[in-house]
């Protein structure tokens, strides 16, 4: 696991970093499987001084992606949006999200998912399906998501060094943490939601 993070460090200070982190962002929110946070996290904690500008771009770049899934789902949802939902299994949630939501909740359910470690592709495609108000969905998606990376980019600029110095020193149980979280989450999604 050591030597995996010191790989993922080094990658991460290379110049185009970024660049993937941003086409990364992009595509995650409707078709990418691994969540944007996994991969920015590394990126701002070699680059701190950046770690608020990466931040924000993460966020536009994410909600640019969460229009493209948002058109997934309205227009294209027989023909691309169902496969995308199938491909990882989130039929049931599926129909449970587009089931349970009213137009006079949009934003709040946009504000809410959008936050989340909730699929965030789930939302956009879903979004598109039940013909959310367009504008309600990038305003959302951008106030949470902002919320999100931004608290989290200002968290690792802040206190970065220390930060990163605990990821040395617990990189195995923060490990297996990991793994156990996102095993919960994906019962909670499977089950739940």
């Amino acid at each position: 696991m050591r030597s995996l993070y010191n790989k993922i460090l080094s990658i991460c200070s290379k110049k185009q970093s970024e660049k993937f982190l941003y086409f990364i962002s992009f595509i995650e929110s409707s078709v990418f499987p691994i969540p944007i946070v996994l991969l920015m996290i590394p990126v701002q904690l070699v680059k701190r001084h950046k770690a608020m500008a990466i931040g924000f771009f993460v966020t536009v770049f994410s909600v640019l992606g969460g229009a493209l899934g948002y058109y997934l789902g309205y227009f294209f949802y027989d023909t691309i949006g169902a496969k995308v939902i199938s491909l990882y299994g989130y039929q049931e949630s599926f129909i449970t999200f587009t089931n349970s939501i009213t137009k006079e909740m949009e934003f709040w359910i946009v504000f809410f998912y959008a936050f989340t470690p909730l699929p965030y592709k789930l939302l956009t495609i879903g979004s598109g399906f039940v013909q959310f108000n367009f504008w309600i969905f990038i305003v959302g998606s951008f106030i949470s998501r902002s919320i999100r990376f931004l608290a989290i980019s200002f968290l690792i600029w802040k206190y970065g060094e220390g930060i990163k110095n605990f990821i040395e020193k617990y990189l195995n149980i923060l490990s297996i943490v990991s793994v156990i979280l996102l095993l919960i989450i994906f019962f909670i999604i499977k089950y739940f939601v």
